[in-house]
C-alpha cells in the first residue's frame, strides 16, 4: 500500500470510529419540549418516581409545564441557582420576571430559601418569587408570553 492510500485508509477508519461514538451515545432529551438536557447543566430539573427511576427536564419552566399538563406525581427536584447543586422543590422559592434567562426564556430561577431569594430579587430585578405550590397554569403561560 502506498503512502497516499495509507492516509486514506487511516483517515476513513478514523472518520467512521467518530461516526460510530457519536451514534451511540445517548442524548437525554426533555420530555416537555425535546431540548438536550445535558445543553444546559445549570438548569435540569427533574423527577423521581417511586419506583426510582427518572425523567430529567432541560428547566423547572418546562418541568412544571409538564406536570401540570400530565397531572404527575412524584418527587421532584431543581438545580438550584447559587449551589448548583440538586435540591427538593420543597423550601425552593422561584424568582419570577429576573434578567437571568434560562434554556426556553424567561425563567422560574430556583434559590434556595427566603433570604436568597430575597437577594436574587434584588441583584437580578426579579418582580417576585413564589413557591412550589404557587406555580400554576396561568404563571407559566405568563412565562411564554414574555420570552
Amino acid at each position: 500500500m502506498n503512502r497516499s492510500a495509507g492516509r486514506m485508509f487511516l483517515v476513513a477508519t478514523c472518520l467512521v470510529a467518530l461516526l460510530a461514538v457519536a451514534c451511540s451515545s445517548e442524548v437525554e432529551r426533555c420530555p416537555k419540549c425535546g431540548m438536550d438536557v445535558r445543553s444546559a447543566p445549570r438548569w435540569i430539573a427533574g423527577l423521581t418516581r417511586d419506583d426510582g427511576t427518572e425523567l430529567s427536564f432541560c428547566s423547572p419552566r418546562c418541568l412544571f409545564a409538564w406536570r401540570h399538563q400530565v397531572g404527575a406525581e412524584g418527587n421532584f427536584w431543581v438545580t438550584e441557582y447559587y449551589s448548583q447543586q440538586r435540591r427538593p422543590v420543597e423550601g425552593m422559592h422561584f424568582v419570577v420576571g429576573s434578567d437571568v434567562v434560562g434554556p426556553m426564556g424567561a425563567a422560574l430561577v430556583p434559590v434556595e430559601g427566603k433570604e436568597a431569594a430575597e437577594r436574587f430579587l434584588h441583584d437580578h430585578d426579579g418582580e417576585r418569587s413564589v413557591e412550589f405550590s404557587e406555580i400554576t397554569v396561568e404563571l407559566l403561560q405568563s412565562l411564554k408570553k414574555g420570552s
